[in-house]
This record gives C-alpha cells, structure tokens and sequence, in this order.
C-alpha cells in the first residue's frame, strides 16, 4: 500500500484497474482483499456505511461523495432501462404557461353575481371553480354526435345586461357549459347555463361598450374589446387582465386562428384588419388595402385553410366590389373582393361545418349562399330569406351537423331554415326588440343560445 501512495496519480488509476463512470474508486482494493474483483461483476456502488446518527439508514462514503444508496440504485437501474423510461414513482405534471404561472392560486380581485332566471340576487361566490367537466355534458362527448333537433321552449333567461347584447359564444366542447356575451354597457359576463343556471363571472375591466369577445382556444382566457380601441386578454378564473392590444381606432370584429392558437384577428373601424401573436404582443401582420375599407362588419376562418372572410361596409354605386373579401392569413395576399355583387353591406359570415359553403348575412333581407372556393361563386338557386335585417347586425349560425340554419331579426323573431332545402321550418318569437344573434351548442343537438338589443339572453332547449 505504501508503494502505491508513492506512484503518481495516472499509475495509481492504472494499478487499480477499476475507476468508477462518477469518478469513484473502487475500495475493495484497499479493504485488504486478497484481488482486485472481477471486471465483469465489479459493483457499480459505493461502499457503504451505518449513519451513526441513524442506524437504519445506510449511506455511501467515498472521499467527500455521500448519497443515498437507494437514490444511486434507482438512478443506474433507470439508465439501464433507456432515456425514455419513466420511473414509477415520478409524477407527471401538466405544463404551464408562464403567465399562468403568474396568477395568484387563490381567488380574489373579482365579483360574481348569481342571479337566476328571475333577476334576484344572490350571495357572493368568491374562488369558485367554473372550469368543470359537466355530466351532462360529457356524456354527450362520448357518444357519438345526435343529429340537430329544433328547440321547443325557453329554458333559461337572464336580464343583467342594461345595454344591447353584442355577441355571444358558447366555450369548447369540454367547458360547453359557459356561455359568453358582451355589451354596450361595458362588461363581458360568462353564464353558467347547466348547473348554477347562473352569472358566475362578471368581468368589467372595460371602460366603453364591447362590440365583441371571444373565448381562446383553452377556453380558459377571453379576448374582448370595443371602443375603447384595445383587445384584452383575460383570464376567466380569476378575472385578471394580463395582456392589452391597443389600436388607432375602436374594434369591431374579432377572430381567433385555429391553425395557430396564439394567433388572433382584430377588425377596425379603421379600414384595417390586425393579426397579433399573443406571444410577443405584437402585430403580425397587417391586412388592409388601397383605397378606404370603411368598418370591418365580420371575420370569419374557412375550415381547414389559412384564409379567412372579411366583410366590410364599402359600397359602390351598383357594385360592391369590396364587400366581401378572401384574404390568405399568411401572405396577406387578397385571393378574390369581387364575390356579392349587391349594393348592401353584410353584417355576418358563418361557414358551413364541413368548408364547402360559407353565408353571408344581407342587409336586403336574406342570407346568401357562396362557395368556399375560387371564384367563389354566388349560389342563385337558392338563399335563406324571410327574417330581417334592416341595418341592424343581425347574426346567424349553422348547426353542429351543418342541417339546420338559424337567424335573428329585426322584429324581434328566431328563424330556423332548413339548410338544405332553405325552407322556413320553425319560428320563435323571443323578444320585443330586434334579436341580434343566435348559436347552436356544439354539444348537444337540442339546444341555443340568442340575445337581444335590450339586453336579454336567453337559453333554449
């Protein structure tokens, strides 16, 4: 042994032909044994030790190294299991975002009102989780989707808006159970339609009228905005604003990509259209064109490509020639502005489920029919007519199954059509004042949503 402590430390190494992958020695050499153990059945652990603070636990000590030998077991068993395997004891955790990460993990800064369908006020629900799977709900995910059935009678109704109701949104199929409106009167409000039959959140961090809001593809966080010229982003649980989008002019449309959810489309009063990345909150592109636009009236995505509809409310003398455009998202490039030959405005777009058709909403009276691809063509055979518009933003929808198509009016009246027949199969009389939109649950076959300018909203079933 004395030999050895006189060697330097590269012949040591070689001597003891046995140097651990972590830098350890092996210490059967120096333990007295009679030879060096067999390379092939060398142990991979450090000699080990009684703690003298606790007997029972037994710990590795070579030099300054001390670890667990359980710890160093369980780590040379799972490299020799592959970088790919996952220990049985770990716990595998969801990411979250950084701003997520950001949000307070308790309740508070926020106010829900719980009112029913009668208007009485309730107590005050603070840190209440809203985003649950319903029973209701999931089972109707699980089995395969029903066919659309027309609504028979008014389920629920609500009147705590004071002002026109603008839009109106049901969350994605999981979270279908909230229903989201904005209105003039400044505030966005999520409505719980299944359980709670319920405001359960009430989020005012708007100081002017909202003309639209939208849910994010988590369905967790809403974007608003209005005319107060900035889209907010916020988050539904806690009601927390943690993002603004400011813009030279009030908003007026907005649409969120479904190809890149980080992505979302801002129409204007000022003859433009903005995409901005939520990521970086800047504006991604620009979409405008030589010559006024007037105020975007609609954006809508075509299903399965990178373009989407534009409707904006500049008329020529006889023509329209840029009443409705086809924009592609990524080029900015605009594909066709020559589609509705009429000299009226269209308030709304919907596309059809499955992205062959897409209707626009006219302010003549009825809803026209067009192709979602070029030259896309005007269908002359056949249109949706006998609601009415007459200057209001009426709103429409298409049912889950692409069956039926449903229309608010002016004169305060729910139309159903047949799609594709475009016979008029049903009526509802709802409100007293114009019934400014419609949407179908994307659930369940069976029931609708619809607002009024006075400010109702009401549920079908």
């Amino acid at each position: 042994m004395d030999d050895l402590k006189k060697l330097p430390i590269k012949s040591k190494l070689m001597t003891v032909g046995q140097f651990r992958e972590d830098g350890i020695l092996n210490l059967n050499y120096y333990c007295g044994m009679k030879r060096a153990p067999n390379k092939a059945k060398t142990s991979k652990r450090p000699a080990v030790q009684k703690s003298p603070d606790n007997p029972l636990k037994r710990e590795g000590t070579v030099g300054n190294a001390t670890g667990s030998i359980s710890n160093s077991v369980n780590q040379e068993v799972n490299m020799k299991r592959g970088p790919g395997f996952i220990p049985s004891d770990a716990v595998l955790k969801p990411y979250v975002s950084k701003r997520k990460r950001k949000l307070p993990k308790s309740g508070g800064g926020f106010h829900t009102d719980n009112e029913g369908e009668t208007g009485r006020t309730g107590e005050t629900i603070v840190g209440s989780k809203i985003f649950t799977l319903n029973p209701t709900v999931a089972s109707c995910i699980r089995r395969k989707a029903a066919a659309c059935k027309l609504p028979r009678q008014r389920s629920q109704s609500y009147h705590l808006h004071t002002k026109a109701v603008t839009s109106l949104g049901w969350n994605n199929p999981q979270y279908s159970h909230l229903l989201l409106t904005s209105s003039l009167d400044s505030t966005v409000r999520v409505w719980d339609c299944f359980s709670g039959k319920r405001c359960v959140r009430t989020i005012d961090c708007h100081q002017k009228g909202v003309k639209a809001a939208v849910w994010t593809s988590d369905g967790e966080s809403i974007l608003g905005g209005g005319f107060g010229k900035t889209v907010k982003l916020t988050d539904a649980q806690y009601n927390k604003t943690f993002q603004e989008f400011d813009h030279s002019s009030f908003i007026t449309c907005l649409g969120l990509c479904p190809s890149d959810p980080q992505l979302f489309l801002a129409g204007t009063d000022g003859s433009a259209v903005y995409c901005w990345d939520m990521r970086i909150g800047e504006v991604f592109h620009e979409y405008t064109r030589k010559g006024q636009l007037g105020q975007i009236l609609a954006l809508e995505f075509i299903p399965g490509r990178d373009e989407f509809l534009m409707s904006c409310d500049f008329v020529c003398r006889n023509s329209d020639d840029r009443n409705i455009m086809v924009v592609d998202m990524r080029t900015t490039a605009i594909l066709s502005s020559q589609i509705y030959h009429e000299k009226y405005t269209c308030p709304a777009l919907r596309a059809h489920p499955d992205g062959s058709i897409f209707v626009a909403q006219s302010n003549a009276n009825y809803a026209a029919i067009f192709s979602t691809q070029a030259p896309y063509r005007l269908n002359r055979r056949k249109r949706f007519e006998g609601h009415q518009v007459e200057g209001f933003q009426i709103g429409c929808d298409i049912s889950p199954d692409g069956s039926v198509f449903a229309s608010g009016s002016s004169n305060g009246t729910l139309y159903f059509y047949n799609f594709h027949s475009s016979d008029v199969i049903k009526t509802i009389p709802a409100y007293e004042s114009a019934s400014t939109n419609i949407r179908f649950h994307p659930v369940l076959g069976n029931m609708a949503a619809s607002c009024s300018w006075d400010g109702q909203v009401t549920v079908w079933t």
